[in-house]
């Protein structure tokens, strides 16, 4: 029954005017959005609009490559006048036997199809084929020129499709180097015999290809921040997103190539803040891959120790008993973690085949070693998901975790729907995506101090303890810190993104 007020009018008023008068601190309405959560969790499509607009932090693996949806390579072809090889299944500049102007593909279905369902995960049906082979074939298939669909045209695809889903930063696995200063780099690699040797060489390469990445660096900051009308630079830490840039290696080299790779990706890393770090790639069930696995664990330990150290993310634990033999598991993510100093670990899905796993996770939990979490590309490629998913086995042991899209274009998916995947799968709440979101920019490789203490979301520095409530303005010991650190002012970008989606 609810109170009469007129019985007590006196009480009423003392305590509005005492409420009135009073110092309170009004914070976002976490309530009330807790609410609108659970009502959502019943319905797909309002869950989908939900999650759309609430913050999400940042998306730290993210291919761009694989990240543009196969329509986009389409458009681009027909806009350029390419053709269609229906053979190769790829577009070429010149006409061959067989092919067909890409403009025909607008109303050939059949030929468009074709191209689509080879160049995405929609064409892929597991009881005839392995997800894992299909995607990793579909890279053989949107190949297009730069002067086709440029690293500036495709970056502007990606970045603005997390504009629009409240996305607060990203680093990017895509081009950092022109191809042609790339190649001149990694030619000749030299032998790996004496890695001393094979460094001091690779050094005399090292000004041409930082020169080259700066400049490339330079005019895709600026032209890509006036495609997307947002302040220069866009791999900044101001405005409403900003993105850095991961060197990508590939695991599919022999040695001496691998060496050259990941040493000219840590010279880029030293001498350029925008390339934060330095990963590998490929498939990691790849007999290459396999064979040379510990001399590349190797190679990154050497060179790790003399050039500076820099942050790694490594692919690792991308595996399960249908691609890989149980003895390759048993110990790549404590390698890549141990030998290969990775900071943050992309996948992760074999964990649970590491001897004294208790051990490993106690130790990527003490050394706040991050999982990137890709739950989609996990079932298309390896068909782990749900329960099979080591999630909540990371989750109980307190190893921190975010939520990525891998290759959102090829996977036909966005971080949207992987939050989406999240909590239909687990039954998380709003607090575990909020926890999800903020470890995504506490365990990015962003530069300078954080807005928490000791990785505690509850406790704040305290030029920062009034953050939460909608009104609240930086204080000048406030705009200093945020000044001195940029992953403070990302971190203090996504504390008011949910002030705003909360009320």
């Amino acid at each position: 029954m609810r109170p009469n007020l007129r019985s007590f009018p006196a009480l009423f008023f003392i305590t509005v005017i005492v409420i009135i008068q009073s110092p309170v601190l009004i914070f976002a309405d976490e309530a009330s959005t807790i609410r609108r959560f659970e009502h959502a969790k019943a319905s797909e499509p309002q869950l989908i609009a939900l999650l759309k607009a609430m913050p999400k932090g940042a998306d730290l693996h993210n291919h761009v490559g694989g990240a543009v949806y196969a329509e986009t390579f389409l458009d681009a072809a027909i806009k350029s006048n390419l053709y269609f090889d229906p053979k190769a299944i790829r577009f070429v500049e010149e006409q061959i036997p067989g092919s067909v102007p890409a403009k025909d593909l607008l109303t050939n279905s059949k030929l468009a199809s074709k191209f689509l369902d080879n160049s995405s995960i929609r064409g892929c049906y597991p009881a005839v084929e392995s997800g894992h082979d299909h995607f990793f074939d579909t890279f053989s298939h949107f190949d297009l020129p730069d002067s086709v669909l440029s690293n500036v045209e495709m970056l502007q695809t990606v970045v603005s499709r997390a504009m629009g889903q409240n996305i607060q930063y990203m680093e990017l696995m895509g081009s950092t180097v022109p191809g042609d200063a790339r190649r001149a780099a990694l030619q000749n690699p030299p032998p790996v015999d004496d890695m001393e040797a094979a460094l001091a060489e690779m050094q005399k390469r090292f000004p041409a290809l930082i020169a080259a990445s700066k400049a490339y660096l330079d005019q895709t900051d600026a032209e890509l921040a006036k495609l997307l009308d947002i302040k220069d630079p866009t791999t900044g830490a101001d405005g409403p997103i900003n993105f850095r840039y991961i060197y990508s290696v590939s695991r599919i080299s022999a040695n001496e190539s691998f060496f050259a790779q990941m040493a000219c990706g840590m010279a880029l890393v030293q001498n350029d803040k925008r390339i934060v770090s330095v990963n590998i790639l490929a498939p990691e069930d790849d007999t290459m891959a396999r064979r040379n696995f510990k001399s590349q664990m190797k190679i990154i330990d050497f060179l790790w120790n003399r050039m500076g150290k820099p942050k790694l993310t490594l692919h690792a634990g991308e595996l399960t008993l249908t691609c890989s033999p149980l003895e390759d598991m048993r110990s790549r993510i404590r390698m890549s973690v141990e030998l290969g100093h990775a900071q943050r670990i992309g996948h992760g899905v074999s964990i649970a085949w590491e001897d004294d796993l208790p051990g490993l996770l106690n130790k990527m939990k003490r050394n706040r070693v991050c999982v990137e979490i890709c739950l989609t590309s996990n079932d298309v490629i390896l068909n782990v998901s749900g329960d099979k998913h080591p999630f909540n086995l990371y989750r109980e042991a307190g190893v921190p975790i975010n939520l990525n899209t891998d290759d959102e274009g090829v996977n036909r998916s966005n971080l949207t729907m992987e939050f989406l995947r999240a909590v239909r799968t687990y039954n998380l709440s709003y607090k575990d995506l909020k926890w999800l979101a903020r470890n995504s920019i506490e365990y990015s490789f962003l530069p300078g101090i954080s807005l928490y203490r000791n990785g505690d979301y509850s406790t704040l520095l305290p030029e920062f303890k009034n953050i939460r409530t909608p009104n609240w303005v930086p204080s000048d010991q406030a705009r200093k810190l945020m000044a001195s650190s940029e992953k403070l002012t990302v971190q203090v970008r996504l504390e008011r993104a949910f002030v705003k989606f909360e009320n």
